[in-house]
């Protein structure tokens, strides 16, 4: 009776297990959608790196399903810890880079629509490219006005992601 409670505290659950199966496998799903570049920066196993880019040519629901389960058999065998980190890291680094991509696309929208918060973007954003931007903004408001396609709007957006960046 005594061993019998030993070993019900030692076992793990199917649940359980289905549950860190599935969790491998999405871990997994998430690595197929990195680059080629990406993964072999990570040093993976090299079956499980050729199961990954075998993945990413895969075009039936059925095969990928079953490939999917594949990749998370192997990732059983790899720590999964680093991978983990890695991945928050580069998460992170891509919100980062869609912030900032939002952030150029406000000030590119507001200095259109609103031509007097042009001294709030150089107070916040002090350069010595002031002329060209104030001709650029200019330029895509009449392009605005006249309906014509976005050139001025595009070069407007490029030059604040360079004021911004400097």
């Amino acid at each position: 009776m005594v061993k019998d409670k030993d070993l019900e505290k030692n076992t793990v659950s199917r649940t359980q297990l289905k549950l860190e199966a599935e969790k491998l496998q999405s871990i997994g799903l998430k690595l197929c959608d990195l680059s080629t570049s990406k993964l072999k920066a990570l040093d993976l196993p090299p079956n499980l790196l050729e199961a990954i880019l075998a993945m990413q040519k895969i075009t039936s629901n059925g095969a990928k399903r079953r490939q999917s389960q594949y990749i998370g058999k192997l990732m059983r065998n790899f720590d999964t810890t680093e991978l983990n980190t890695i991945m928050t890291f580069w998460d992170q680094q891509e919100l980062k880079e869609k912030q900032h991509f939002h952030n150029v696309e406000l000030w590119r929208k507001k200095l259109v629509e609103e031509p007097g918060s042009v001294n709030d973007f150089l107070s916040k954003h002090p350069t010595d490219k002031k002329l060209i931007l104030l001709d650029t903004i200019k330029e895509a408001i009449e392009e605005k006005n006249k309906d014509k396609a976005p050139k001025y709007n595009r070069e407007l957006f490029k030059l604040i992601k360079k004021i911004i960046e400097q």
